[in-house]
């Protein structure tokens, strides 16, 4: 598509530098080849056709991302939308920050780029990742305020924003204002965040244990009463509304029953938190039956309590949770 020269003067804050400042250069691949793809993975050229897979996507030692077809093409991410959008540089940048919705000129709303759904490749245990945390940003503190989750909270939980994540020391993921990485950090295992990333591209990444227990290092059994809740981002609200609570690592994941008798022992109060989905609420009857004397509590008012927070407030989240423990 081509941009007359009246057009071109209205994004005067395009540039590279600025749209990958809001975006990352695999957002762009992935939304441009429209398939999803591995880092080091051979697969058939999208430029012409090609029976032997001959076209890959990697990162340079300069951490830039690329991409080589073996017929001699290959350059950015910017290079890739040249070639398939028929233009100049300056008219990629355009399609791009009119494709994302980015603001940086021209079309002033944002919107949501439809991705492919695919499922998420299934990471061994034993796999490596590694991150290169950062000090919280601006994006940071506003993503986790809604959920009046704190710097010291993030801190106490091990919660880190992650500039890098690395899988089997492969750069995997790149942190930008527009996907932000959050890395929980269990011992010597991670697990990957992208809250803003739709779910089944790579919303979450772990080698975590699944009967890990998220929150029990953080335990201080100074309360009668623990939540057992359904995700570390709900133990950090609890956390801030005066309650001591850990999780699973989803629902549906059965817990190592003596490490559980070993905490529920310590608290007079057990009440299980779920979502009141169908999943929540089967997770939650299979675990009460576990713990002798628990009750199961749910929340109508939103999906779970840190969506309360974010919709209605503390006040109203605390008053919502005071008057569940209390029926």
């Amino acid at each position: 598509m081509r941009y007359d020269s009246t057009k071109i003067k209205e994004y005067k804050k395009l540039s590279k530098e600025n749209i990958l400042k809001e975006i990352s250069e695999e957002e762009i691949m992935r939304h441009y080849l429209a398939f999803e793809f591995e880092i080091g993975r051979m697969y058939n050229s999208p430029f012409r056709d090609d029976n032997i897979p001959s076209f890959n996507i990697y990162y340079s030692e300069y951490q830039e991302l690329r991409f080589k077809d073996f017929n001699g093409t290959q350059g950015t991410c910017f290079d890739l939308v040249m070639i398939i959008k028929n233009c100049n540089f300056y008219e990629a940048l355009i399609n791009i920050n009119d494709e994302f919705g980015l603001c940086l000129g021209g079309k002033d709303n944002k919107k949501k780029i439809s991705y492919k759904k695919f499922k998420a490749k299934t990471i061994d245990k034993k796999c490596l990742i590694q991150f290169k945390p950062q000090r919280f940003t601006e994006v940071d503190r506003e993503y986790w305020g809604r959920y009046s989750i704190t710097k010291s909270t993030l801190e106490y939980f091990n919660v880190y924003s992650a500039k890098y994540v690395y899988m089997n020391k492969q750069l995997l993921f790149r942190y930008t204002n527009y996907s932000p990485i959050y890395c929980y950090k269990f011992e010597d295992k991670v697990k990957v965040y992208r809250p803003l990333q739709p779910k089944g591209v790579y919303k979450w990444l772990s080698n975590a244990k699944m009967d890990t227990i998220q929150g029990h290092a953080q335990l201080i059994y100074e309360q009668d009463t623990l939540i057992i809740t359904k995700s570390l981002k709900d133990v950090m609200c609890l956390w801030e509304l005066g309650y001591e609570s850990i999780a699973p690592q989803a629902e549906t994941t059965h817990l190592d029953e003596t490490i559980l008798a070993s905490i529920v022992k310590e608290y007079k109060y057990i009440y299980i938190l779920f979502d009141n989905d169908l999943a929540g609420i089967f997770g939650a009857e299979t675990l009460q039956k576990t713990i002798p004397g628990s009750k199961v509590i749910y929340i109508s008012l939103e999906k779970d309590i840190s969506d309360v927070i974010d919709l209605h407030g503390v006040n109203v989240a605390s008053e919502l949770i005071k008057n569940l423990i209390n029926e």
